[in-house]
């Protein structure tokens, strides 16, 4: 081997983590992927974290940090969370028990996975760099947000990526969720090597995430073969352009402007989703039985008596 592949570096590390690794691993087998209870997962991206309180996140089952980015030498970057506040994220986790994920991907931190997927030795690397990460920073998993693969050949390629990443995982009970579109395709192998998989439902055209896409968007996948068990319908936490898609307003600041009323998901040539269609798409998802939602993201929720997370909570907790 290549004393200085990126492999190598990360080794030695990960070898004076082993003791450590060993006396989580048996708690984290028995949970980190239990997901016998519905989950509520919110995105918390770097750029908001300043401000974040662990009053905000009481409801959620996972907070996923986002995000780091996927480096072509096969590395995970993590240069954009350096001024994360971890011991925060660390209170929720004390407070609640609440699973801490590490987003890598996301639109503008995609641009190293096509070839780090293409190479075994960089598949291996990525693998072991998410291990070390999530043993350093006390995570329970990783999920992967490549938006997009281009081809048949990088859809290929993403599956043999998640797949070695599953077999690094398993050792230390570390979850692994891969986080789609709508229209992605996701192959076999990457359908089996993922604990869940997150649906990004909403930036349709015009009208951007109604109830009856979220819908539709979920039954292609279960046609596909994707077990209910591991599909996770995505909501926003914010407004689109109905005509012009390049406008985004995050939900607090339409309730400041427009107040609209809980059945309204229509204001100022926004779409948006109000608290009676966030309160229908999670009844939707547990009639269903799917694993859970994810809404994008928590620094977008208004504070009480308007927050959409608490629309949620409430619903996943009502007597049926």
């Amino acid at each position: 081997m290549n004393l200085f592949s990126p492999l190598a570096r990360i080794r030695p590390r990960l070898a004076l983590l082993a003791i450590t690794a060993a006396a989580l691993s048996a708690a984290r087998c028995a949970s980190a992927a239990d997901f016998s209870e519905f989950r509520v997962i919110a995105y918390l991206p770097e750029y908001r974290a300043a401000g974040f309180e662990t009053a905000q996140a009481q409801g959620l089952t996972d907070l996923i940090v986002f995000a780091a980015a996927a480096g072509d030498d096969g590395l995970i970057d993590m240069r954009g969370l350096q001024r994360f506040p971890w011991e925060r994220a660390w209170q929720l986790k004390k407070e609640t028990r609440a699973r801490l994920i590490l987003c890598v991907g996301g639109w503008s931190r995609s641009k190293g996975f096509p070839a780090v997927a293409a190479d075994a030795t960089k598949r291996k690397a990525f693998a072991a760099s998410a291990v070390k990460i999530c043993l350093e920073k006390r995570l329970d998993g990783v999920d992967l947000d490549w938006e997009h693969p281009k081809n048949a050949a990088e859809e290929e390629d993403y599956g043999k990526l998640l797949a070695d990443m599953k077999t690094a995982f398993a050792p230390h009970g570390l979850m692994l969720s891969a986080t789609v579109a709508g229209w992605q395709k996701l192959t076999d192998e990457a359908i089996a090597s993922v604990d869940a998989i997150q649906l990004m439902s909403y930036d349709h055209g015009g009208k951007h995430s109604t109830l009856e896409d979220a819908m539709k968007d979920v039954q292609k996948l279960l046609d596909r073969g994707v077990p209910a068990s591991r599909l996770v319908l995505g909501v926003p936490f914010y407004g689109r352009g109905i005509t012009d898609r390049d406008r985004a307003t995050p939900w607090r600041e339409i309730v400041e402007k427009q107040k609209p009323a809980a059945g309204v998901d229509e204001a100022d040539g926004l779409y948006f989703n109000g608290p009676e269609t966030i309160r229908k798409k999670t009844r939707y998802a547990l009639e269903k039985q799917l694993q859970g939602v994810m809404a994008w993201e928590l620094g977008q929720d208004a504070p009480e008596p308007n927050s959409l997370l608490n629309v949620i909570e409430t619903e996943v907790h009502k007597p049926r």
